[in-house]
């Protein structure tokens, strides 16, 4: 029964693993296109202005030097924010992978949901002295379960 239910929540463990990695890849994948999307558009906007203030007088140059800074702004802005959803993009599935181990700790761990007779087995693969003559409350006591 042990060897069932430390292989179901290893299975499980390891799905929810991967499925947090996946989670991760996909958002850093997502995040790493719209960036390169940004740097597209601002290539193509700088370049665009370029040519725009080639073509006209001096006041079209001066505003085509402001919307150019604005775009580098914004496209810095954009950076930042991109590059901060990424840590926390990160830092969520660091967190999703830390849960699932503490939820399957907790479900390996001895409780008072056991069977005498799982916590005897547990106790003798412990190796725990005198397990067959405790009761459940001594073996909860032994094994160390809350």
């Amino acid at each position: 029964m042990a060897n069932k239910v430390s292989g179901f929540f290893s299975r499980k463990t390891k799905e929810g693993t991967q499925a947090a990695r996946k989670l991760g890849s996909e958002i850093e994948s997502e995040v790493g296109q719209a960036i390169d999307e940004v740097k597209r558009d601002v290539k193509k906007a700088v370049k665009g202005a370029k040519k725009s203030a080639k073509d006209t007088a001096k006041t079209a140059k001066a505003t085509t030097k402001s919307a150019v800074k604005t775009v580098k702004a914004t496209a810095r802005d954009t950076a930042k924010t991109a590059t901060k959803t990424v840590r926390n993009v990160k830092t969520a599935g660091k967190a999703i992978i830390a849960d699932v181990k503490s939820d399957i700790d907790l479900a390996t761990k001895p409780n008072s949901t056991w069977t005498v007779a799982d916590l005897r087995a547990a106790a003798r693969k412990k190796k725990i002295a005198g397990y067959s003559s405790m009761t459940k409350p001594q073996l909860l006591k032994a094994l160390g379960a809350k």
